[in-house]
Order: C-alpha cells, then structure tokens, then sequence
C-alpha cells in the first residue's frame, strides 16, 4: 500500500471514530514465545496461532516509542520458555519504564520463570486464589542405560571433551563427576543471576530472596505479606486501577495495537530512504534433511533448507545485513559444518551478527563462529564445544523381536556401520580418529572466530557448558544482549541510526501445514510397546557418526 493510500485510509477510520485514542496498552505474555513462528505440524484452524517472540520484542519497542501510551498491563501466564528469553523480555520491559511508561504485570498464578519476568513491574498483582510456586531451580538429566538394556539395544560411544557427556545418557544411570561439576557451576551461575536481579526488583537483600525461596511456595495473600507482591486482587480490578491511576486513560488491546504500529512503521518505511534485513532462525536440532534422521521429530533446523535460504541472502542486493538467531542445541556434526560453511560465504558478502536464544550449545555453538559479533543473554545456555560419535548395536533388539541377520562381507571394516555387529578395536580407533578430526577442527575454528590460540580455546571448550555470561567472561561471546540489541548492531554495520526503520524478512521460509504434514510419517507403533521412542533419543541411531550436541537434555524450572 502506498504512503498516500495508508494516510487516506487512517484518515477515513479517524473520521468516522474507528480509531479512538487510548493511553494504556493491555497485553498478554504467555506459552511458547516461538522463535521462528512456524505453525508446526497442526492446521492453524484448529487452534491459536503461537505467539512469536520475535514480534512481542517488537511490539514492546514501539510500544516504548509511542508518545500516546503513558502504561502497559500485562496479563503473564504460564511460560513454557527458558531463562534467557525471559530475560530479554525483561529488559525490554525495564526499557518502557525507563521510557516513562506504568508498566504493571499481573499474575494469575506462576512459578518462577513467570514471578521473575513479572517482579521488573513498578506494580505485581496475583489473583486471590493463586499462588507464586517460586521454590527455586533444579534440573533433571535422563538416564536411558535400563531402558536400552530392556530392549537389546547397546550404545557404543566415544566422546571427545572430558565434559561431552551427551552420551552418559546412553551408557550411564547417573552423572559422572566432570557432567555433575559443570552442571552444578550452570545451576549456581543462573541462580545467582535470578536472585541478584530478584533482589534488585523488589528492593530486598540478596539473602532475603534466598530465605523467601526456601519458604516457597506461596499462596497469594502470603506473598503478598512477604513482599513478593503488591497486591491481590483479579485482572479486570487491576485494569481498573491503572485507569484511574491514567486519568482513566482508554485501553486498547495487543492485537489492534499491533496492527495500528505495523501501518505507523509502514509509513515510515515508506517515507524515508529503503533499507532491508534479513534474519535467519537455527532453530531446534540440526539435521541434514528436514524430517529426515533420528532428530526429526518436532521443527529443527536443516542443513538444506538454510543452505539454500543463505545462498539466496547472498545474491540478493536488496539485503544489506543479516542476523542470525541461534536456539539450538546442536546435532548431526556434518550438518553443522555445511550450514557454517554458507555463514561463511554469506558473512564475506554483509555483516553478520548473531543472537543466541534460549541455548546456543555445541553444533548450535559451531554454526555462530561465522558471525562478526555475538550477544548471548545472560542465561543462555552456551558453549558444549566437543563432539560424540559411535553407533547403536540393535543385535540384542533384533533378536528379541524374533529378527535374525546374517552377512557376507570383504574388507576388514566393511561391518563397521552394522546395527548387528558390535565394533571391534580398530573400528573403534577409526571412529575415535574422526570424532578427535572434527573435534580439533571445531576447537580450531573457536580459535580463529574469537581470536583465540588454540590452547586458549581448547581450555573452556572440553564439551563443556557454560552459561552466556560465564561464556562471555571467557572470550566466547562478545557481548550480553539479546535479538534487539544485536538488530540494532546490524544497523550500525550498514551505517544506520538504532532508530531508523527497516524492513525484515525471515529466513527459511514457513512452509504450509500440508507440505509440514506430508514430510512426516504420521502414525506409529503400538504406544504400548515403542523401543523406536526410546531410540528416538540415541543420535547415532542413522547413518551418520560425529554429532556435535549438547551434553544432556535437561530442563531447568
């Protein structure tokens, strides 16, 4: 739409009262946040469409900028996100205060993730028959040596890094001591982070905060008696109270606020001198083929879809910078390598910046060395610079089903890749001598993408994790900040205010419901009986041998 038909058609809704003044924003903050806003694997017509996280930051920018809008009202409900988007949306919600705006968070009920987003508010309401189930941070890791054993099925594994410990889960019922010191240094880093900024909040001392968790959970009057909030009371009361507190300023809602903002931003784009971005999501498992391997359930991110959507990027004129936006935590080490390598090609061409989201671990790490600065937020888990390889002998699988193999083969290694046959010791050597190839090469290219000698970057890697901010005090990001903070970097690359707007365009591209569905077998075994389920699990259960992944599968709440 042109800049002329955008100003008539404001003009007419004005004129005939459709776009009535408001001064109070009235926003929810809830569910997955996703990264890239793909719909997955269902019809959107039979449900919501996912909030985009990447869309809420924005929403929340111009938000800050509009001169109208004097409070914001959030509604936050359960999270299903870790720390360091939660962190991100709360320093752009720190920004509106900053900014002059009344920003309140009200809570229907919430654990921490949610108490320590809504706690940066000037105002935290709970409902009365809510509770603040704030008791502080575990994490669980997944131990799958019985279940295999159940099956037949034996992980035969070799890691390079004393700390790469992925493969513990295959061949161990709990931590080894180097997996149980990293992730006690992980959980001690992110909880000092939570309850410094706690403390900061709600204008309490650090060890104060500590006791309150230890007392945890809380029903909503006793967190209010303790000081955790301000106020019990429901929405619609809090709602009203920030009205009257505005001079009973109008409110108006996200979505029409959203789209009013994108014809303002229309309008300026229009107005001032074209300038285009791209961003490009790494964004779930790594993996050669979408729906292909071991890996493939859920959305992931391909070495074929993001090479091809790279080598477009490059061609194109039109896009001067590019960030990258990494929330993976790794996978086929081969995949890894292609999609670094198109970084790579694309980074000679434009700036190339990259955020890291929620976790940025071992081939997620790898794909980043391409970029010319790095934000990690303060949570974000990160590093895991080391590599497993092996395969899975399904012989004891086989035969329990009643399966039988036989073979004929020539050539001293030609079993070597057989799910039937064990691997013997110079097949293992063979193994071990490509899992130290690619680690070496990995380590190496951390030396030369932070400017590091190589025993500088061989010492924090090891497999090991670090948080982002144990990360950056060791050379492996540049800065801690978020999507915003490295979008604004990009713009100064390209010789542009922070301010000045832009059109985006993302990368890959979304692809249709039917498209998404027909990839993938839909059905299965009997739930009843599915070792495929537990195999799921095991990376080395394909064709490929070297993966760069994340040390455990843990989730911390």
């Amino acid at each position: 739409m042109s800049l002329i038909w955008i100003a008539v058609y404001e003009f007419v809704l004005a004129r005939f009262g459709r776009l009535p003044e408001y001064g109070i924003l009235s926003l929810e903050i809830s569910g997955e946040l996703s990264e890239d806003g793909q719909e997955g694997a269902f019809p959107p017509w039979l449900r919501e469409p996912p909030t985009d996280f990447l869309s809420l930051v924005s929403l929340l920018r111009w938000a800050r900028d509009d001169e109208k809008l004097r409070g914001v009202l959030v509604r936050c409900g359960p999270l299903d996100v870790s720390w360091a988007r939660i962190q991100s949306l709360r320093r752009s919600l720190i920004a509106l205060r900053s900014a002059g705006k009344k920003v309140w968070i009200h809570l229907d009920s919430g654990g921490l993730p949610e108490y320590y987003l809504a706690s940066v508010a000037d105002r935290v309401s709970v409902s009365p028959a809510g509770s603040l189930d704030i008791v502080g941070i575990a994490s669980e890791s997944m131990f799958f040596l019985d279940a295999l054993d159940k099956f037949g099925v034996r992980a035969e594994v070799v890691q390079m890094g004393s700390y790469k410990s992925a493969g513990e889960s295959f061949t161990r019922r709990g931590m080894s001591d180097a997996n149980r010191e990293m992730m006690e240094s992980l959980i001690d880093d992110l909880y000092g982070q939570i309850v410094v900024d706690l403390a900061g909040a709600r204008s309490l001392g650090a060890e104060e905060i500590k006791a309150l968790i230890d007392k945890g959970p809380f029903l909503a009057a006793e967190a209010a008696e303790n000081g955790l909030v301000d106020v019990v009371q429901y929405f619609d009361e809090a709602q009203t109270c920030l009205q009257e507190a505005l001079d009973d300023a109008a409110v108006i809602e996200e979505d029409d606020y959203g789209q009013r903002q994108s014809r303002v931003a229309r309008r300026r784009i229009l107005r001032a001198d074209p300038h285009h971005m791209a961003v490009v999501h790494v964004n779930g498992n790594i993996k050669m083929e979408d729906g292909s391997g071991p890996l493939a359930r859920g959305r992931g991110a391909s070495a074929a879809s993001l090479g091809k959507a790279l080598r477009e990027i490059g061609e194109r004129d039109d896009i001067e910078a590019v960030v990258l936006r990494v929330s993976s935590p790794g996978g086929s080490g081969l995949a890894s390598d292609l999609i670094w390598h198109e970084l790579v090609r694309v980074a000679e061409k434009k700036p190339l910046l990259v955020s890291f989201g929620d976790v940025a671990a071992s081939g997620g790490y790898f794909v980043a060395l391409a970029g010319r600065k790095v934000f990690a937020e303060p949570g974000t888990v990160t590093g895991s610079i080391g590599v497993i390889a092996g395969k899975a002998n399904l012989r004891g699988l086989y035969e329990k089903v009643g399966v039988h193999k036989d073979s004929v083969s020539r050539g001293a290694h030609a079993a070597m890749y057989s799910d039937f046959i064990p691997l013997g010791d110079s097949e293992r050597e063979r193994i071990r001598d490509e899992a130290q190839a690619f680690y070496n090469d990995f380590v190496g290219k951390v030396a030369n993408g932070r400017n590091l000698a190589f025993e500088e970057a061989e010492n924090v890697a090891r497999g090991r994790v670090w948080t982002g901010r144990q990360a950056w005090s060791r050379g492996l990001v540049d800065e801690l900040g978020g999507f915003e903070e490295a979008f604004e970097q990009a713009k100064r690359e390209i010789g542009l205010a922070v301010d000045a707007p832009v059109t985006v365009e993302r990368f890959p591209k979304s692809q249709s419901f039917w498209r998404t569905a027909l990839g993938r077998r839909l059905g299965g075994t009997s739930e009843l009986f599915d070792p495929w389920g537990v195999l799921s699990e095991v990376p080395f259960v394909s064709s490929e041998r070297v993966w760069a992944w994340l040390p455990l599968s843990f989730k911390i709440r």
